[in-house]
């Protein structure tokens, strides 16, 4: 088994990138110049590590270096970011799912490698800088494997996501829904079919001006500057090469009469389980529309039930909420460990 370290703002895509991508089920996110644009507009560098089996990928995980020079407000410099610092193992695109990937893994999500392989080969290349992990989106089943002595183990927000198969229609999962949340989910979706200002639609990734909808995102973004690590804004050249992977769609709302995107959420088509990736809306007072929101989840399962999938993935977030839409919640855990 030998091991490739890559970084997307250098590394030329590897040869087996699409196989891996392919194998693993990854998102549009993981496209490699998608990857080239994120790890350029990021906080930190990234290292991509990749186990191979001869010319074979067996395994997958993507790390980001935080460093003595990582601040709040500073991008990637060219170097590694400071003499000590840990990994911060996460998908580089979205918080919904792990990132990491190991061929065959079963309920722990290939844990016992992420420890004894990856943490290891890691500690060989970067050297006695490298002093801790936090690894996220760890399963419940795998708790067992990554408790340990100095280790803290903390559980996180968890992940909804709403099964569709047993759905003919939205009716369907309307009626499935508490007696009150159907009483208000109704009212929004007649107010919605009653209002000819306002048309929704869900279309390729590629038929969306990138500048607008970056325009749009940031709306949203602005709400969460109260956090300790504020997001980045939505840049238009990492939106622009995101939007044209194939598997990406975009559900858009337009006021007819002045033709202004006034909400979207920017999805991850799926075979399975699409996920919900980002949301953003206009203000009632800026021309936005009340309970739009509560609509996009609506739009969502129609969609997915029309295109037979096994359900929508919803991320993090208003857990309560997405409970009451007919979510169910997959325990997460977050686990931070010395690395020696």
């Amino acid at each position: 088994m030998s091991i490739d370290v890559l970084d997307p703002r250098f590394d030329a895509e590897p040869v087996y990138w699409r196989r891996l991508r392919a194998e693993a089920g990854l998102r549009g996110d993981w496209a490699w110049d998608v990857l080239h644009r994120q790890a350029w507009g990021a906080r930190t560098p990234w290292y991509l590590t990749v186990m191979l089996d001869g010319s074979v990928p067996r395994g997958l995980v993507a790390g980001a270096w935080v460093g003595s020079r990582t601040r709040r407000h500073r991008f990637v410099v060219s170097g590694r970011g400071g003499r000590f610092g840990g990994l911060d193992i996460r998908a580089p695109g979205n918080s919904a799912f792990p990132g990491w990937w190991f061929h065959g893994a079963g309920d722990d999500a290939g844990c016992p490698r992420l420890l004894s392989e990856y943490l290891p080969a890691m500690r060989g290349l970067l050297g006695a800088g490298l002093k801790a992990a936090l690894v996220r989106q760890v399963p419940e089943p795998a708790l067992g494997v990554v408790r340990g002595s100095l280790r803290v183990v903390r559980e996180t927000e968890p992940i909804a996501r709403i099964p569709t198969t047993s759905f003919g229609g939205r009716s369907d999962w309307l009626n499935s829904l508490p007696s009150r949340r159907k009483a208000h989910m109704t009212r929004v979706f007649a107010g919605f079919d009653d209002d000819s200002r306002i048309t929704s639609e869900i279309v390729s990734g590629a038929e969306v001006d990138p500048v607008e909808l970056a325009g749009l995102l940031r709306v949203n973004e602005v709400k969460h500057r109260d956090v300790p690590i504020v997001p980045l804004p939505q840049f238009v050249g990492y939106l622009r090469v995101l939007l044209a992977q194939p598997d990406v769609r975009v559900l858009s709302y337009r006021d007819t009469t002045t033709g202004r995107m006034i909400g979207a959420a920017t999805l991850f088509d799926h075979p399975e389980w699409p996920l919900a990736r980002s949301w953003s809306a206009l203000p009632v007072e800026d021309g936005g529309r009340k309970d739009l929101y509560f609509h996009f989840f609506g739009e969502l399962v129609g969609w997915a039930i029309a295109e037979g999938r096994k359900g929508v993935v919803l991320g993090k977030k208003m857990p309560k909420l997405k409970a009451s839409l007919g979510a169910e919640l997959l325990s997460q855990y977050a686990v931070a460990m010395p690395v020696r």
